[in-house]
């Protein structure tokens, strides 16, 4: 079995293309890097820039299944060049993905594509699952709205095409957890607002694992990859400060303080998702770290 995967060099792709690597499988990757060399047999490496609709597409040849992590971070300043690129960076890796498999008339078998869990509406009290109507109104929203909606094309060619929407990945390696962990070792920790936010978490051991599942299991359709047990970003902080033996001295940070510094990029530090897993659940994924104790326990001990 062959791969293609894009944004391997990401927190995510990296730790997958590893787990991959175990099952013995060959690999191919679309790298913006110009520089193609690989120590590893088993991995190829074909160059691409989706901003300037760059691919080489022999990357395709032989590929049977195609897993789709590219974007720009959300987690930088919101210009509004940022903001286009953070957008045109997912779509345009989707289109151009699509062009090559039907240039090549590429019998690609089934398409993986990270999303998020960004695109519900931001509400604490409502759970939801993968058929939720609340959509998101906001940057983020849109943004994963269209990241979704250009896999249209690739079900129309009759391609099993599987969305990924993925929620706040907790690792040493990448994303909001070193930041937070750093603050509280300093006795800077706190949170935004009243604390009330929902995070809808997941370990990065389990999110990969919960990828090769699908992976293993020919699941098609949406799947929400969090945790079962959402926490408010109060508990969050709290639970951190507990794993390191570190008390929380500093008052919370006021919400509009937040939205006058940040403007819409607020968001990023006011949301909140309560996330349902059920659906992976209920078709026999098990998750490692179903707590957020024990998920802090294993990464910060």
């Amino acid at each position: 079995m062959k791969y293609l995967i894009t944004g391997a060099s990401g927190l995510i792709g990296k730790k997958l293309v590893k787990k991959l690597l175990d099952q013995n499988v060959d690999i191919n990757i679309l790298t913006t890097n110009k520089n193609l060399k690989s120590s590893n047999k088993k991995i190829t490496k074909f160059y691409w820039n989706p901003e300037l609709n760059i691919i080489d597409s022999k990357c395709i040849e032989g590929v049977k299944i195609i897993i789709n992590l590219a974007g720009s971070p959300i987690a930088q300043f919101w210009s509004k060049s940022a903001k286009k690129l953070i957008v045109l960076s997912r779509i345009n890796s989707v289109r151009l993905l699509n062009q090559i498999i039907l240039e090549k008339k590429s019998k690609i078998e089934h398409f993986f594509c990270a999303s998020a869990i960004g695109i519900y509406k931001s509400d604490s009290t409502y759970i939801h699952n993968e058929l939720s109507p609340h959509i998101s109104n906001s940057f983020l929203g849109d943004t994963v709205k269209q990241w979704e909606l250009s896999c249209n094309e690739l079900i129309k060619q009759n391609i099993n095409v599987t969305i990924l929407r993925i929620g706040l990945v907790l690792s040493l390696n990448g994303g909001l957890l070193k930041p937070i962990v750093q603050s509280v070792k300093f006795f800077l920790g706190t949170w935004f607002g009243k604390g009330e936010n929902i995070y809808s978490w997941i370990h990065i051991d389990d999110l990969i694992d919960s990828i090769l599942f699908l992976l293993k299991n020919n699941k098609l359709g949406v799947y929400n990859l969090v945790s079962p047990n959402p926490i408010s970003s109060k508990v969050f902080t709290l639970e951190i400060g507990k794993v390191l033996n570190k008390k929380i001295f500093l008052p919370s940070i006021p919400a509009f303080l937040i939205k006058l510094i940040t403007g819409s990029m607020s968001e990023l530090f006011l949301f909140s998702q309560n996330v349902s897993s059920k659906k992976i659940t209920s078709e026999g994924f098990k998750f490692q770290f179903k707590s957020i104790s024990s998920a802090l326990n294993n990464l910060l001990k």
